[in-house]
């Protein structure tokens, strides 16, 4: 590291940028592995690196030991961390999240006994041989699956990878959330099958629901509707314009025993129903797909967002709530508060902010890497 450079590894923050280099060997190939040493000569870290790229090199470790101890390690930490909040309702939760565990560019969630790997980085790609065994000897699964793909692999030079990475063929698994039965599409299914990080904000949903009409916007899969419908809604509408996602919802519905009732299903582009349709609901939950996926994209989705919050505040009925989420880690919380500040005082509605993203546990985030919080949730009362 140059001098001066390493005050941030000091602080325990796990991104090393090429301007704080000093010196990486020419032939580094994509992904491996180095001691990072200060100007001095003093061990500060071990990394993966990729030459030429602004973020250069990703931490693993702190501290100088075998790379197959500090997998097993973390590894044991990340479970020991998770174990206990575990509860016999729940069948599926986020095993490592990426620097919130220490395993930058690795997620690794559990579905039942069924283990999915999303891999972003070509220095976690080359660990994944290593990763197998350490998985197979601590949590026993009937199936490592990886689904990795995107937009992060793009910029590391990797192709998609997705399939059978260890033992039985796998597709399509059942798991139970906080009691409620949901489907999940290892082949079909976006991200790792199941948006697990808003598991506490479904939770919340149900809790809402009783004796209200509820609208669940980019409904996917539809764990918000069987949330609402579990919690005593009086009838659903779930927009959906993936009709194979629709197929999985349905699933959904039969699962729990609501097929058939207080439901509708839209398979429709979110923004022309709601330019559509009366929206004479209690409780509004929009939880759009990352509208902006690198920095170039901010303005195009702040118009998206501000669009839908406009929507809804311009006729929603008084009283009415709602559940705004935003995953797009550029959209940070307070540029969220800002866009409904604006779409608000334009429509001329009084609208109060109730609460905020409700953490799911399984979802840490390092307190020496900010930049792993991404999941925003606001939940807005329409005057």
């Amino acid at each position: 590291m140059k001098p001066e450079r390493e005050k941030s590894l000091l602080r325990k923050h796990p991104w090393i940028f090429s301007g704080a280099i000093e010196a990486l060997p020419e032939d580094c190939k994509p992904g491996e592995l180095f001691h990072v040493l200060s100007s001095n000569k003093q061990f500060l870290a071990l990394a993966y690196f990729h030459q030429g790229h602004s973020l250069c090199g990703r931490v693993l470790s702190f501290e100088d030991k075998p790379i197959e101890i500090v997998l097993q390690e973390k590894i044991d930490k990340a479970f020991s961390k998770r174990e206990p909040f575990l509860s016999s309702a729940t069948t599926a939760y986020r095993l490592i999240n990426a620097e919130g565990d220490g395993l930058p560019g690795l997620i690794i969630d559990q579905y039942e006994n069924v283990l999915v790997l999303q891999v972003t980085t070509a220095g976690m790609a080359n660990l994944v041989p290593l990763l197998l065994p350490l998985l197979i000897e601590k949590f026993q699964p009937k199936t490592i699956y990886e689904k990795s793909h995107g937009f992060a692999r793009q910029q590391e030079g990797l192709p998609d990878s997705q399939g059978v990475l260890w033992g039985e063929k796998a597709d399509e698994i059942e798991i139970l959330e906080n009691g409620m039965k949901f489907a999940v599409s290892l082949k079909e299914g976006q991200k790792t099958g199941f948006f697990l990080d808003q598991r506490e904000m479904r939770k919340m949903i149900r809790e809402l629901s009783s004796a209200r009409k509820v609208m669940n916007a980019f409904a996917y899969t539809g764990g918000f509707s069987i949330a609402a419908l579990a919690g005593g809604a009086t009838h659903v509408d779930s927009i959906e314009i993936s009709s194979k996602a629709g197929t999985i919802l349905e699933k959904n519905l039969i699962l729990n025993g609501y097929q058939g009732r207080s439901h509708s299903f839209f398979c429709e582009d979110v923004f022309d129903f709601l330019s559509q349709q009366a929206l004479d609901h209690d409780l509004f939950i929009i939880d759009p797909p990352a509208f902006a996926k690198k920095r170039s994209d901010i303005e195009s989705a702040c118009k998206g967002y501000k669009r839908l919050m406009t929507e809804v505040f311009s006729r929603a009925k008084p009283g009415a709530l709602l559940l705004f989420s935003s995953c797009s880690y550029y959209i940070d919380e307070k540029l969220l508060d800002t866009l409904a500040f604006q779409a608000a005082l334009e429509q001329k509605r009084d609208v109060s902010l109730l609460s905020r993203h409700r953490q799911a546990f399984d979802h840490p985030i390092s307190l020496f890497h900010p930049e792993g919080s991404y999941l925003k949730s606001v939940l807005f009362s329409i005057q």
